[in-house]
């Protein structure tokens, strides 16, 4: 495992910056749930997923987890840590994965010291 499970978890990264953006409006409309994009590995999934902003928040306490439509996990690279009706909230079990999700969460509380 490595280059490949490197260019899926970039994937799913980038899906949940997505979400990070679409909770942040929804907040400031005071909404109380919000349509996400699916944050599988699948580049052309275009899975939308109706969630309560507190379950998204849940979710995003940890980096490794991530918000997918039903059906959508590979188990050889996570495992399904809760089910909804709607969606599903997997954890990255790969650690190629994980390392990369927790590198790139924007919301992680103890970023890396820069290289240098």
């Amino acid at each position: 495992m490595g280059e490949r499970e490197a260019k899926l978890a970039e994937t799913e990264v980038l899906f949940r910056e997505v979400n990070e953006g679409i909770a942040a409006a929804a907040e400031r409309l005071e909404a109380d749930e919000a349509s996400f994009v699916c944050e599988c590995s699948d580049v052309s999934c275009v899975h939308r997923i109706l969630a309560p902003l507190d379950d998204y928040e849940r979710i995003r306490q940890e980096s490794t987890h991530f918000l997918l439509a039903p059906g959508h996990e590979a188990a050889v690279l996570e495992r399904v840590v809760r089910r909804r009706p709607g969606y599903e909230v997997v954890e990255k079990v790969e650690q190629t994965m994980r390392r990369i999700a927790e590198r790139l969460d924007p919301r992680r509380k103890d970023p890396e010291p820069d290289a240098g």
